[in-house]
């Protein structure tokens, strides 16, 4: 059965996409695939960074109840069970919808208001310690990370695949929106937070809620502008070829499975989530406890911008070197000298100078990492192609429920580590003084925040020696686009690939501005007294020079 068949808002004209080009374009890029995700991306990072702050600094959780330890261990990975269950379910949902925007993008619009709400209500928690407080705890958490982000995250994973056919554009908006949900949201967080807001909000209940309430109205505006400044190529061509049949859930999970390529891409997944996670929720607190002073407003501040600095320009870096070495190559390139820079940083975990030099060599290693989903919709691409079914759905699925659990997993860890070893909530012993912790609790948080990310990147760079599928997209490519023509042609259809739609799209786009830029000519020409031919012979001669020197330009380069 479809879901969202009949929906008359989704019908509408006024819930179109703003886009209406078959190529990717400007527009698309900076507002639907980097400015906009945003807003999403600035609310789940700081929930992840400072939710668990929240619970052990501010609600005092870690002291609540003889068994609090065992919770705040066991809560965060019993909730994913039921992430997990409403993750499959929303991947089938996303496969079974059917309208005129598309199967993903209509849930992108929906998420919004859910996540605005369910984030407030995270920070609602009473500060009493009771049964109920903890009841709320679950109940929220799940409601944002099971139900409102879970919606979200899907149908935005899904965009840079759904987005258009083409391998090139599909990287150049694999890097943008990881640009857009890692590096900015990452420099807010992770400077504007600690540098600005924690000092202010110190443990205090009610500005921790306001910070959070207004956090959450920010994040509305950008996450429904997300929803109009993306596009469905994929999904409206398959809709115009009439392929409108749904893949049983057990034939994706067999066609998904036979693939090894795909695998390979879950335990990359798998690596990467539970690393990014992990440091995220430890950050805080080793540069409050290991490496300078609680809330001090500059260690955590300088330690990321440092860390985060050479993304800025290191991404007008990351984008030649893709087009000239590939993704894959790149990747292990860059995790290898992110995992050594982790060694450097092991080394001198309690000298600023030190940890920042490994911090920034991490950070240029580490920004590969932007184009994994493109690598992943290139796996999509191999399934396809070997099996004949598109898993969009169901591996978004699996995709979100490893990002969800890596949460709830990364939480567990850290919080079984800081039980273990005797953690202790902030206490202000004098002016500007607070406590310290024990030797234990310091080495387990450095190894939270260093080691555990350190071996995740080795073994990211050993995955991706072995996924090859870059190397056969000509062949895979080819092949697909027989497939779809052949289809076309058995229905009594003339196949255009989303290729052809663009190059005549161009072509049209060029006979038009050759007309425009000839009425502006003659126009002149009226005006000034001037000969059209004269000015028209001295434009088309301009037009050869540089065409010559352009072709000249490219054969040294093949000749080289």
């Amino acid at each position: 059965m479809a879901v969202l068949e009949k929906s008359k808002l989704f019908a509408s004209r006024k819930f179109n996409s703003y886009l209406t080009s078959a190529n990717t374009n400007g527009q698309e890029k900076w507002l639907g695939y980097f400015f906009c995700p945003m807003g999403a991306a600035i609310l789940n990072v700081t929930i992840i960074s400072y939710l668990n702050v929240f619970y052990t600094d501010v609600l005092d959780l870690t002291n609540s109840f003889k068994w609090a330890a065992a919770f705040l261990t066991l809560f965060p990975i019993l909730s994913k069970v039921v992430d997990a269950i409403t993750n499959i379910i929303m991947g089938q949902i996303i496969e079974k919808t059917r309208t005129k925007q598309g199967k993903a993008r209509p849930w992108i619009f929906i998420s919004a208001p859910l996540m605005t709400a369910s984030c407030i209500l995270l920070f609602l928690i009473p500060q009493k310690h009771s049964i109920i407080q903890l009841i709320l705890v679950v109940l929220t958490y799940n409601l944002f990370f099971s139900f409102a982000y879970t919606i979200y995250n899907m149908s935005h994973t899904l965009m840079v695949p759904l987005s258009t056919n083409n391998v090139k554009q599909r990287d150049g908006l694999s890097l943008f929106t990881n640009m857009g949900v890692n590096m900015l949201p990452g420099v807010v967080v992770s400077l504007v937070f600690p540098a600005v807001l924690m000092p202010i909000l110190g443990y205090s209940y009610q500005k921790w809620l306001t910070a959070m309430t207004i956090i959450a109205a920010i994040a509305l505006p950008f996450t429904m502008l997300e929803y109009f400044f993306t596009k469905e190529r994929v999904t409206e061509a398959a809709m115009e070829a009439g392929e409108t049949e749904t893949i049983s859930f057990k034939e994706q999970l067999k066609a998904c499975f036979g693939s090894k390529y795909w695998v390979m891409m879950i335990l990359f997944m798998l690596m990467f989530q539970i690393m990014s996670n992990i440091m995220t929720v430890s950050l805080p607190y080793f540069c409050n406890w290991v490496l300078g002073t609680y809330n001090d407003g500059t260690t955590q501040t300088i330690l990321s911008a440092v860390g985060k600095a050479p993304l800025g320009f290191g991404v007008f870096l990351l984008w030649p070197l893709i087009k000239k070495f590939g993704k894959r190559k790149v990747m292990i390139i860059g995790f290898t000298i992110a995992a050594l820079a982790e060694i450097l940083c092991w080394i001198g975990r309690v000298n600023m100078p030190v940890m920042l030099v490994g911090s920034a060599v991490y950070a240029i290693g580490f920004l590969p990492s932007y184009v994994y989903s493109a690598l992943m919709a290139d796996t999509l691409d191999y399934v396809e192609y070997k099996s004949h079914i598109r898993a969009d759905g169901l591996t978004a699925s699996i995709f979100t429920i490893i990002a969800t659990i890596s949460v709830g997993i990364s939480q567990s860890i850290f919080n079984l580590g800081l039980s273990t070893t005797n953690y202790q909530p902030p206490q202000l012993i004098s002016e500007g003084v607070y406590n310290t912790q024990s030797a234990a609790t310091q080495n387990f948080i450095s190894f939270a925040y260093i080691g555990i990310p350190g071996i995740a990147l080795a073994i990211m760079a050993l995955i991706m020696v072995f996924l090859r599928v870059e190397d056969m997209l000509p062949e895979i490519n080819a092949e697909l686009t027989a497939r779809r023509k052949a289809e076309a042609e058995a229905r009594g259809e003339v196949y255009l690939s989303i290729e052809e739609k663009a190059a005549l799209e161009q072509e049209e786009n060029d006979r038009i501005a050759e007309e425009n830029r000839i009425a502006e000519l003659k126009a002149k020409c009226k005006k000034k007294g001037l000969d059209f031919d004269t000015e028209e012979a001295k434009y088309q001669e301009k037009l050869a020079d540089k065409k010559a020197k352009e072709e000249a330009k490219a054969a040294k380069k093949n000749k080289k």
